[in-house]
């Protein structure tokens, strides 16, 4: 486990954090400098511990909304009011200097951003009032209440998406990953909330319609093209599906793992399995149970792990489950159960109401179960990985 102790860099400034990797710590805050909105975006050196600020802009609208990613050697930043129209900005890591900036208009009131990678954003506008009749008859057509684009950050160029489900889902049921240096995209497709599904199920005998969850996966590139090409399905395989007698939920994934969440209505069973995408085998990784009513389960999505939490009177017991083997019992003075690193050390979290001041502070513990001994921080944490940031 690696602890980044930022907190002397930041001291009392409201930051937040959009990338860790090993070299560098990427981080963006907005303030209020003699009436004006500051927006900076600064690199922290892990190896000199220096901070570097790597560019500044006036947000001369108060309602605009920043919309921050960051690619191996870019940043991308979307700024947006929830008008027809949004700003795009990318900047190069190592200069600083902008190599894009252009205000692009859309068709609709903006909705959100979903990128891709560091070339292409999906762009989903909702209706508005000048074009409202559109969106309706667009709806009757596709199903869909938005448009979606497919916007090329470095060409400046749009298209529209004619591809149902990828308006559908919306870009939170869209998972960018990595797979042995190529780029996918997971499409998440469930049907409905639980609780619907499970309802179509009991009345199913009324019901004709196919009731169904997918998950697929789909080379990024072949995505792209195929949206340019103006296509209405994109090309995808189907890696997990459920009618309607069972559901199936993404949890996370790995470097080369998808990992969800079956369960059959009828029996009521669960099993959190795996499909390898570079093998293509599928498999039961855990079936949870066995644990009394005072345990909950705990995961991360990515890196996926899964823990069981059992809390008792006195003492929380950590299990893991996939991908831990961390077996860990801590004093519940030490508050809540936040993850676990190396199978040793476990990050939780108490916040405690002061009277005197009518204030809320917020702790974060560092319990190492080798030792049994723990340290307390008063700040913000963040965990990527084995690596602990505290700022």
């Amino acid at each position: 486990m690696t602890v980044i102790d930022i907190r002397n860099v930041f001291s009392d400034r409201h930051i937040e954090i959009i990338d860790i990797n090993p070299s560098y710590i990427y981080y963006f805050e907005e303030k209020n400098e003699e009436g004006r909105n500051e927006l900076f975006l600064l690199e922290y050196n892990r190896k000199t511990r220096k901070e570097r600020l790597v560019m500044n802009y006036t947000l001369d609208d108060p309602t605009y909304m920043e919309h921050i990613y960051s690619f191996d050697k870019t940043i991308v930043m979307v700024l947006e009011n929830g008008s027809n129209s949004f700003w795009l900005i990318e900047i190069d890591k190592k200069t600083g200097g902008e190599l894009n900036r252009r205000k692009v208009v859309c068709t609709g009131a903006f909705r959100e951003c979903k990128p891709l990678d560091s070339e292409y954003l999906l762009i989903y506008m909702g209706p508005d009032e000048a074009n409202a009749e559109v969106f309706s008859k667009y709806k009757e057509i596709k199903g869909c209440d938005c448009l979606c684009y497919l916007y090329n950050i470095k060409t400046n160029q749009k298209y529209l998406v004619n591809a149902a489900m990828i308006n559908r889902i919306g870009g939170d049921n869209i998972k960018p990953i990595t797979v042995e240096s190529l780029p996918y995209l997971l499409l998440l497709d469930p049907f409905a909330e639980e609780s619907v599904k499970e309802h179509y199920y009991s009345e199913q005998r009324w019901v004709s319609a196919d009731i169904r969850d997918n998950i697929w996966l789909s080379k990024t590139s072949e995505v792209e093209m195929d949206i340019e090409d103006g296509k209405e399905a994109v090309t995808r395989k189907c890696i997990a599906s459920a009618d309607i007698k069972a559901l199936v939920r993404y949890m996370g994934m790995d470097d080369h793992k998808v990992y969800f969440r079956a369960k059959e209505f009828r029996s009521g069973t669960e099993k959190i399995c795996s499909y390898d995408i570079t093998t293509e085998a599928l498999q039961i990784e855990a079936t949870p149970g066995g644990f009394n009513n005072d345990t909950f389960y705990m995961i991360e999505e990515k890196p996926f792990k899964m823990f069981a939490v059992t809390v008792s009177k006195n003492k929380t017991t950590v299990v893991g489950l996939i991908n831990s083997e961390a077996r860990i019992v801590y004093d519940n003075t030490l508050g809540q159960f936040m993850t676990c690193i190396d199978n040793r050390y476990c990050v939780t979290k108490k916040t405690v109401f002061s009277e005197e001041s009518q204030r809320e502070f917020t702790y974060f513990y560092l319990y190492d179960a080798h030792l049994e001994q723990y340290e307390s921080y008063e700040c913000n944490c963040l965990v990527k990985g084995d690596t602990l940031v505290l700022y």
